[in-house]
């Protein structure tokens, strides 16, 4: 049986009481950062091999993974934080074990997406989840595509661009508010909801971190 965890963004109180069991009784555990997983299970006292397996491991480590697994291994695999393939590594290792008929399982656990969500002060019954907003390519396009929608975007930003992002939205969306996760979970943790025009935000947000934001129009608030 292959094992998808999801692991806690950022407090390593969120591990679930299933998590935990499963890392415990695997084999041994795939991780996207084993430095990372190795703080998760000294926390619990969970005494598992760490194998490496990220966006850049190959057929051949896929392939060692399905040899193991057909032999009767039990393994559980998870990224850095959170729920694995919501931009994370894990879609072409799930494929291939499905498409070798072995047993998967999924165990839910966090995601910054959806604790952003859970705090939303509007419905989130219907939204669209677009990954990492555009670098520099697709940016203007992806403005173009926000306009069109009657529901709320939300993507991941990381620290180093989230003023320069705001700063984008700001110009081209002014009738939008925005809905901001920062360090969910985490001991700085902050959340925020203004209008994009609101040049405060620039002022006051703290670009140490990570980020989870929405953005909705303002006559659907």
């Amino acid at each position: 049986m292959l094992y998808i965890i999801g692991t806690p963004i950022g407090n390593l109180e969120d591990l679930s009481f299933r998590a935990k069991r499963i890392l415990s009784e695997v084999d041994f555990v795939l991780a996207e950062d084993t430095r990372q997983s190795r703080k998760l299970l000294a926390r619990y006292q969970i005494n598992k091999s760490l194998v490496s397996f990220h966006e850049h491991s190959g057929n051949e480590k896929i392939n060692w993974v399905i040899k193991n697994l057909k032999e009767g291994k039990d393994i559980a695999y998870v990224s850095d934080g959170g729920t694995p393939n919501l931009c994370d590594p894990g879609g072409k290792l799930t494929a291939a074990v499905l498409a070798n008929g072995i047993k998967i399982s999924p165990i839910p656990g966090p995601s910054p997406l959806l604790t952003l969500i859970s705090v939303a002060p509007f419905s989130c019954s219907e939204f669209i989840f677009k990954g990492f907003f555009p670098k520099k390519k697709g940016r203007e396009k992806m403005v173009g595509y926000i306009a069109n929608q009657d529901i709320p975007v939300f993507f991941f930003e990381s620290p180093h661009r989230i003023k320069k992002t705001l700063a984008f939205l700001s110009a081209r969306l002014p009738d939008y508010r925005i809905l901001i996760g920062r360090e969910l979970t985490k001991i700085h943790e902050e959340v925020i909801f203004a209008d994009l025009t609101d040049g405060n935000i620039l002022e006051k947000i703290n670009s140490k971190g990570e980020f989870v934001f929405g953005l909705i129009k303002t006559k659907k608030y």
